[in-house]
């Protein structure tokens, strides 16, 4: 399973089924990366399947998000996460001299993110708002947290593996990450 599918050969059909095969391989990636057990290298190296997975979190989001805010503002949000994300790897490897690493850091990054809202999206639904009539809901409060934490290791893990950074420092940049993000948003939608 850990096996990237081999390239076709000339005459082996569609290239378009080949690409969604590819795109399947790395949704099974995605989860992989998500229970801490792949790396992005296991990735293909295609810009066309970054963007095939860039539309899907734009669905997702629209999706989770779409009952409560316009597409504009989710465009606007996934766009802050996206081209933070980028500007960190791309600095990041660019410094390492790994800039051939960038589109499946990113892949995996983005990857990653769709596949917690996922998961994450029917949990958060069935329990009742955090701050129901002005009291804290303890049991939604640590949920949201596990999630955050979940998310932000998966992505210290992306950093250590494709930077080749200690543990430490990925974690630290993955935390740095989140509040440079939330204070964007903050900047932007308060």
């Amino acid at each position: 399973m850990d096996s990237m599918p081999e390239q076709p050969a000339p005459h082996s059909g569609s290239s378009t089924l080949h690409l969604l095969r590819l795109w399947l391989y790395c949704w099974v990636q995605f989860l992989r990366l998500a229970l801490f057990i792949s790396t992005p290298a296991k990735l293909p190296w295609n810009p066309a399947l970054l963007l095939l997975s860039l539309a899907a979190y734009l669905l997702v989001g629209q999706w989770i998000l779409g009952d409560s805010r316009p597409f504009s503002d989710i465009l606007l949000q996934i766009g802050i996460e996206v081209g933070l994300l980028a500007a960190i790897s791309f600095i990041a490897l660019r410094l390492q001299d790994h800039g051939e690493r960038f589109v499946q850091t990113l892949h995996a990054l983005i990857g990653v993110n769709l596949i917690i809202s996922l998961l994450s999206y029917p949990l958060i639904e069935l329990l009742p708002d955090p701050m129901h009539n002005d009291q804290p809901n303890m049991l939604a409060m640590q949920l949201s947290l596990l999630l955050l934490v979940w998310n932000l290791a998966a992505i210290s893990l992306i950093f250590r593996r494709s930077f080749e950074i200690s543990t430490l420092f990925a974690a630290f940049l993955s935390f740095g990450y989140f509040l440079v993000y939330e204070w964007l948003l903050l900047q932007v939608f308060a």
